[in-house]
């Protein structure tokens, strides 16, 4: 089975993290039964829940490369609403 490694620009990550508030910010890949995956998101940070939109409206090179990764990788569409945050019950 082929891999690869590739650098993550993380000061490029850091940086948009930085501008919008963020402390934290993790990405998981969740397996699901039928064979797709799940992306789950934690964002902190006292630009955490308003994280999302603030990078669309954005016009940072950066914060647009990465709306629009995640408007093809997810099918998100960019000109409605974004989708609803996921509540902690515990």
């Amino acid at each position: 089975m082929p891999a690869i490694a590739a650098p993550l620009a993380a000061d490029k990550f850091d940086d948009m993290n930085q501008r919008h508030g963020l402390t934290e910010h993790r990405a998981y890949l969740q397996p699901m039964p039928d064979g797709n995956y799940l992306v789950l998101v934690v964002l902190e940070g006292s630009g955490a829940e308003g994280f999302m939109g603030s990078v669309a409206q954005s016009d940072h090179e950066f914060d647009r490369w990465f709306m629009g990764s995640v408007a093809d990788l997810h099918d998100f569409d960019l000109s409605g609403p974004m989708p609803p945050l996921a509540a902690r019950r515990i």
